[in-house]
C-alpha cells in the first residue's frame, strides 16, 4: 500500500517534501493602517492674571475676585495699566444703589486711577512706553467695569489719560482728574457764555466737596475771580480750606450750614440785607464781624443740592446769573441715589423756562469724561493735566485706606462727611 501511495504522488507535492539546500525567501512584510490615539498638542494661552473688588448687587458683598484676565497680545490701539491708587467717588455708590438684584453678574468699582504702564499695543509704542507713570479716568458705568483692580485694559482714544509728572504724587493723581475735570469743565462754560467774569460775585454750597475745592482753586488761581468767594460748610470746614489753600484764607467768607440747620439761604439773607457776617474760629473761639458790601450772586455753584437757595433765588441770585448744581432739588443721599436717575418735574420746568420765569439760568450738570467726545475747542483732558503740573491746583486728601479695608473706605464715604479726596491702595498680583 505506501509503495502505491509513493509511485501515485502528485509531483508538485514531492517537490515540496524534498530537501532543498537554497533557504525559502523570506515573507514580504504589510503595511496594515492602524488608528492610534495621540496627545493633542497643547496650545500656550498667555494672559494677564487680575484681581478686582466688585459686587453683585446693591444688598450684597463687595467681594475680591479673581474671574477676569486680560488676554495677550493685547488690541493694538490699547495700553495695559498696573494700578496702585484709585480715588473713591459717590458716583461708584449711585452706581451700585441702580443693581436691585445679582442678575448682571459682577459689577466694578471705580472710575479714576494712577498706575504704571506694563503693556502696549503695536500701534501706540510712538506715544506709550512700558514703566511709564500714567494717571487718568476709567468711566464705563453701563458696562459694569471700574478700574479698582489690579491691572485694566485701556483704550487712550476713550479712556482720558495722562502721563503723571513728577509734581504730584501717585495718591493725588489718583483723586484728581474726575473731579478737577467737573469743576473746570462748569466754570469754563459758564466763563465762554459769559456769567463768569473776574468781577463776579459767586456763592458755592459745598467748599469742601472734592469738586468744591477744585472750583474755589480755579476761580482764584485760573479764572482771577476778585471778589471773596462766599462758602456754605461745615462747622470745620474753614478750617480745613484755610490749612490746604493758606493763600486764599482772606478770600473767603463762611456760612455754617450745621448752625443754621441747613438752611444757607437765611444767613445768606441776612448777609445781603445787613450788609455783615459773623465769622466764628473754632480753633480760637474768636468771633470777627465782616462788612459784606455786595449784592446778590451772579453765580451759585451747588455740589450738595436741595431746593433752600432755590426757594429765595429772588432774594439771592442777579437776574442774568446763573445756577449751577451737581446734584439736583435733593440733597444727595450717598446711601439711596441712583446714578443717572430722573430730575423732578420742577427741575425739567427751571432748565428749559428759568431764564423766563426765573430770570436766571439754571444747569444740572453732568459729566461724560468721554475723550472721544472731547473738541478741539475745548481741551480739557490736556489743560486740566496742565493745572496739576503746574500747581495752578492741588488735590486734596482726607483718608487713604489699603485694599483689605474697603469696607471701611465706602462706609466712611456713606457718611458724606469727606473733606477731600479718599484714595485706596491697590496691591500688586
Amino acid at each position: 500500500m505506501a509503495k502505491n501511495i509513493l509511485a501515485n504522488q502528485d509531483p508538485k507535492l514531492q517537490a515540496m517534501i524534498v530537501e532543498h539546500t537554497a533557504p525559502a525567501p523570506k515573507e514580504i512584510p504589510i503595511d496594515v493602517p492602524v488608528l492610534k490615539r495621540v496627545a493633542r498638542p497643547l496650545r500656550h494661552v498667555k494672559f494677564i492674571p487680575v484681581k478686582s473688588l466688585a459686587f453683585h448687587s446693591k444688598t450684597g458683598p463687595m467681594e475680591f475676585s479673581y474671574e477676569k484676565n486680560i488676554k495677550t497680545p493685547i488690541p493694538k490701539n490699547k495700553i495695559v495699566v498696573r494700578v496702585s491708587n484709585v480715588g473713591l467717588n459717590p458716583v461708584d455708590m449711585k452706581i451700585r444703589n441702580g443693581y436691585t438684584s445679582a442678575l448682571y453678574g459682577e459689577i466694578g468699582l471705580g472710575r479714576e486711577y494712577s498706575g504704571v504702564v506694563t503693556e502696549v499695543g503695536e500701534n501706540l509704542n510712538y506715544a506709550w512706553h512700558v514703566g511709564d507713570e500714567v494717571y487718568g479716568i476709567y468711566y464705563h458705568p453701563h458696562l459694569a467695569v471700574g478700574c479698582l483692580q489690579s491691572s485694566i485694559l485701556v483704550d487712550p482714544k476713550v479712556d482720558p489719560v495722562l502721563l503723571r509728572p513728577d509734581s504730584i504724587t501717585a495718591e493725588e493723581a489718583a483723586g484728581s482728574l474726575y473731579c478737577l475735570a467737573t469743576a473746570y469743565n462748569i466754570l469754563n462754560k459758564l466763563s465762554k457764555n459769559k456769567y463768569l467774569k473776574p468781577e463776579s460775585n459767586i456763592l458755592i454750597n459745598g467748599g469742601t466737596s472734592s469738586v468744591g475745592m477744585f472750583a474755589i482753586q480755579l476761580l482764584k488761581h485760573h479764572y482771577k475771580v476778585q471778589k471773596k468767594l462766599v462758602i456754605v460748610t461745615s462747622a470745620n470746614g474753614p478750617q480745613v480750606l484755610k490749612k490746604n489753600f493758606p493763600d486764599l484764607a482772606d478770600e473767603m467768607i463762611f456760612i455754617d450750614y450745621l448752625t443754621c440747620r441747613g438752611k444757607a439761604s437765611k444767613p445768606l439773607r441776612k448777609m445781603l440785607e445787613e450788609k455783615k457776617i459773623s465769622q466764628f474760629d473754632s480753633v480760637t473761639d474768636a468771633e470777627t464781624i465782616l462788612t459784606y458790601n455786595e449784592s446778590k450772586f451772579d453765580i451759585v455753584l451747588d455740589f450738595i443740592g436741595g431746593y433752600d437757595i432755590l426757594s429765595h433765588s429772588s432774594s439771592l441770585i442777579h437776574g442774568g446769573g446763573a445756577y449751577v448744581t451737581t446734584v439736583g432739588d435733593y440733597v444727595a443721599n450717598y446711601k439711596e441715589d441712583i446714578f443717572d436717575s430722573w430730575d423732578n418735574p420742577s427741575a425739567n420746568a427751571r432748565k428749559m423756562f428759568g431764564s423766563i420765569i426765573w430770570s436766571y439760568n439754571y444747569s444740572h450738570y453732568y459729566f461724560y469724561p468721554n475723550a472721544k467726545t472731547s473738541s478741539p475747542s475745548n481741551d480739557w483732558i490736556e489743560q486740566c493735566g496742565d493745572f496739576l503740573k503746574n500747581g495752578t491746583v492741588k488735590c486734596v486728601i482726607d483718608k487713604t485706606f489699603d485694599w483689605k479695608d474697603h469696607k471701611e473706605a465706602f462706609s466712611y464715604m456713606a457718611t458724606q462727611r469727606a473733606q477731600g479726596k479718599l484714595i485706596m491702595n491697590v496691591e500688586k498680583f
